[in-house]
C-alpha cells in the first residue's frame, strides 16, 4: 500500500514538473517597440494643427492577424491601412509574419485626422520588429506607404513639423519632393496630378520646408523615396541593395509577339477592305494611323510587343471608324452589328469561364480577358440607350468595340503559359477583391480631402463597379476595377504638392519598384504578364506622358504583386500539419517535456536501485 501511495506521489510531481517545464519553455518575454507619429487636428475654425501620438507593437506568436488599439477611437481607415502597411513591409522584406499576431496601439492626446498617412512608419516598425533591430526613436516619419514599399506624399506638413519640434525630435523623414519648392517658386501652372496650386495647401507650397524647419524649429527634414531609405535611417541597416534585373518570360515573349503580330497586321486588312470598297481615308486620319504604325515598329524592335500592339490598336480604330463614316449603315443595320456582338461577347465569356484558374498568368489572362468583355457590354449599353437619337454618332462606338472584342480574343493564347500553381480558389479570390476595395476606399476617402468631387468620382465609380462585380461573384473582375481605382488614387497621391522639377525622380523611384516586385516574382516562377505589359508600356510614356506613365505604373505594381493575396498551393505534409495545428512553442514543449520526463525517470530508476542495493 505505502509503495503504492509512494509511486502515486512520484507520479503527481513528475506531471507538475513536467508542466513548469512546458509552461517555462512556451513562455516568451514580449518586448514592445515604438515610434513617434505625426499628425494633424482640425480646430473649430477649419484650421489644422500639428499634434503628436505613439504608435507601439508588440508581436506574440500567432498566425498573421492584426490588432488595433486607438486611444482615442480613430477612423475605420487607420485599420485598413494599418493592415495593408504590415502587409507591405512583411512582403517587401519576405519576413515571416505569418508566425506572429501583431497588437499595433496608437495613442494620442486628442482627436487626429485619420488617413494612411501613418503608413510608412507603421510599415518601417513592422520590419524593424520582427528583425528586431536596433533603431532611433528620435527620428518621426510622415507619408504614405504604397505597394512596393513607395512613400507617398501626405498634407499638413508643415504643422507636423512643428509638432515634431515641439516633442524635441531630431529629424523627420518626408516623401520625395515634398520639403521644398523650386527655386522660381512658379506655381501658376497646373501641376502633374491636375491640381491647381490653389487646390492645395499654399503654406506648404511656398515655404521651403527643409529651410523653414531647419531655422525655425531646429530640425532636419529629409527626403526619402521607398521603405529601404527610410530603414537606413532608422537602423543603419542596407536591407535592398542587389541590383534589380528582370529576366523576361520565353513563353510571354513568343505569346504577346504574337499578338501584336494579329492586332498590327489587322491595319493591313482594315486597308484592304477600305480599298475594295473604294474608300479613301482622310489625310490626317491616314497621318495619325502611320504615326501609330511608326511607334508600333520602333517598339517591337525593343522587344515591347504589349505597347506595340496597343499602338496598332489605336490605329485600328481610327481606320475602322473611318470605314463606317464613309459606308453610313442604318440604324437597323448598327442594331444587328451590336446583336451579333453581344452573342460573340456570351459566348467567350463562356468559353473562359472553363479555363482552370491555377497560376497567376492564368488569373491575369482571366482578368484582362474578363475586362475587355466588360467594357464590350458597356459599350453595346451604350448604343442602346443612345440609339433613338438620330443626331448620335455611333460609329466610334462600334468601332471600339469591335477591336475590343477582337483584342479579348487575342489575349486568350495566355492560358497556355506555364507557371507556379496557387491557390486560386473563389474563396482566397473574395478575399482579394475586397481587400483591394478596402484598400481603394480607403485611398479614395484620403485623395477626397484634396481633390475636387469632380476628379474623385472616377475614382469612385470604379470603386463601384467593383463592389458591383463582387456582388455578383465576378471576382476576378472586382479586381481589376479595384485595383484601377487604387491605382488612380495612388498617382493622385504619389504627385500631390510634388514640386515639378522632381517629378521625374518620383517616376523613377516608381519604376524601381515595380521592376523589383516583377523580378521578384519572376524569380518564384509567378511572371505578372499584366503587370509587367504595364510596365514596358509606362517606360514607353515617360518621356512625353508622364501623368500616364504614372498611372501605368501603378497598376503595374498591383497586378505584379497579386501573388500577395495567393499562397502557394500546400504540400500533403504541410495539410496535415495545419490540421494538427501544432506550433512552434508547442515542439518546443514537447521537446523540454520529454527531456524532462526522461531526466526524471532515470533519478527515480536510480534512487530504486540503491534502495534494492541497500537491502
Amino acid at each position: 500500500m505505502k509503495k503504492r501511495v509512494l509511486s502515486l506521489k512520484k507520479m503527481w510531481l513528475s506531471a507538475v514538473l513536467l508542466l513548469v517545464l512546458f509552461l517555462a519553455a512556451t513562455a516568451t518575454a514580449q518586448k514592445q517597440y515604438s515610434l513617434k507619429l505625426l499628425a494633424v487636428q482640425e480646430n473649430a475654425d477649419g484650421s489644422q494643427t500639428g499634434s503628436g501620438a505613439d504608435l507601439y507593437l508588440e508581436l506574440k506568436k500567432g498566425t498573421g492577424r492584426v490588432f488595433l488599439d486607438t486611444f482615442p477611437a480613430t477612423k475605420i481607415d487607420t485599420q485598413i491601412s494599418t493592415r495593408f502597411a504590415k502587409e507591405i513591409a512583411c512582403h517587401f522584406y519576405k519576413l515571416s509574419c505569418d508566425k506572429y499576431d501583431f497588437i499595433y496601439t496608437i495613442k494620442a492626446e486628442s482627436n487626429i485626422i485619420g488617413g494612411p498617412s501613418a503608413g510608412a512608419a507603421i510599415a518601417a516598425l513592422t520590419a524593424i520588429a520582427i528583425l528586431d533591430l536596433d533603431y532611433s526613436q528620435d527620428i518621426a516619419i510622415t507619408g504614405t506607404i504604397n505597394s512596393g514599399g513607395i512613400i507617398g506624399p501626405v498634407g499638413g506638413v508643415k504643422e507636423k513639423l512643428e509638432a515634431a519640434s515641439r516633442l524635441g525630435l531630431d529629424t523627420v523623414l518626408v516623401a520625395k519632393g515634398t520639403a521644398s519648392p523650386p527655386d522660381d517658386k512658379d506655381f501658376s501652372e497646373v501641376n502633374a496630378s491636375g491640381l491647381n496650386a490653389s487646390e492645395l495647401n499654399a503654406s506648404e507650397q511656398f515655404i521651403n520646408l527643409t529651410h523653414y524647419a531647419k531655422e525655425n524649429l531646429s530640425l532636419a527634414v529629409i527626403e526619402v523615396s521607398d521603405l529601404d531609405e527610410i530603414m537606413l535611417h532608422l537602423t543603419g541597416e542596407q536591407l535592398n541593395h542587389k541590383e534589380v534585373v528582370i529576366e523576361e518570360n520565353q513563353e510571354y515573349t513568343e505569346i504577346m509577339g504574337g499578338l501584336q503580330n494579329l492586332l498590327c497586321q489587322r491595319i493591313d486588312k482594315i486597308e484592304s477592305e477600305l480599298k475594295k470598297e473604294g474608300i479613301t481615308v482622310n489625310e490626317s486620319i491616314l497621318q495619325r494611323v502611320r504615326e501609330q504604325q511608326s511607334k508600333s515598329i520602333n517598339a517591337s524592335k525593343e522587344g515591347d510587343f504589349y505597347s506595340a500592339a496597343s499602338y496598332c490598336f489605336t490605329a485600328n480604330i481610327m481606320l475602322r471608324t473611318s470605314y463606317y463614316q464613309e459606308k453610313k449603315p442604318s440604324l437597323n443595320t448598327l442594331w444587328n452589328r451590336f446583336s451579333k456582338l453581344e452573342q460573340d461577347v456570351e459566348a467567350l465569356d463562356n468559353d473562359i469561364s472553363k479555363e482552370p484558374i491555377e497560376t497567376i498568368s492564368d488569373l491575369q489572362t482571366y482578368i484582362i480577358v474578363k475586362e475587355r468583355l466588360d467594357d464590350v457590354r458597356e459599350q453595346i449599353a451604350k448604343f442602346k440607350e443612345l440609339q433613338r437619337d438620330p443626331e448620335q454618332e455611333f460609329y466610334g462606338i462600334l468601332s471600339y468595340a469591335e477591336e475590343r472584342y477582337f483584342s479579348a480574343q487575342a489575349w486568350m493564347k495566355f492560358f497556355s503559359m506555364n507557371g507556379k500553381k496557387l491557390l486560386l480558389d473563389k474563396e482566397h479570390l473574395q478575399q482579394s477583391c475586397r481587400q483591394k476595395i478596402s484598400e481603394a476606399e480607403e485611398r479614395q476617402q484620403y485623395v477626397s480631402l484634396y481633390i475636387s468631387e469632380f476628379e474623385a468620382g472616377s475614382i469612385r465609380e470604379r470603386i463601384g463597379s467593383a463592389i458591383d462585380a463582387d456582388k455578383e461573384g465576378e471576382y476576378e473582375l472586382c479586381l481589376i476595377k479595384a485595383i484601377q481605382a487604387k491605382g488612380d488614387a495612388n498617382a493622385i497621391m504619389s504627385v500631390m504638392g510634388v514640386r515639378k522639377d522632381v517629378l521625374a525622380e518620383v517616376l523613377d523611384s516608381k519604376i524601381m519598384a515595380v521592376k523589383r516586385v516583377i523580378a521578384e516574382n519572376s524569380a518564384e516562377g509567378k511572371f505578372p504578364i499584366l503587370g509587367y505589359s504595364y510596365y514596358r508600356y509606362a517606360t514607353s510614356l515617360k518621356e512625353k506622358e508622364s501623368l500616364t506613365a504614372l498611372i501605368y505604373l501603378e497598376y503595374a505594381m498591383e497586378m505584379s504583386d497579386l501573388s500577395l493575396y495567393f499562397p502557394e498551393e500546400k504540400t500533403f505534409l504541410q495539410r496535415i500539419s495545419e490540421r494538427i495545428f501544432i506550433t512552434e512553442d508547442m515542439w518546443w514543449g514537447f521537446v523540454v517535456g520529454a527531456a524532462g520526463s526522461l531526466i526524471l525517470s532515470q533519478i527515480f530508476l536510480r534512487r530504486k536501485k540503491k534502495k534494492k542495493l541497500s537491502k
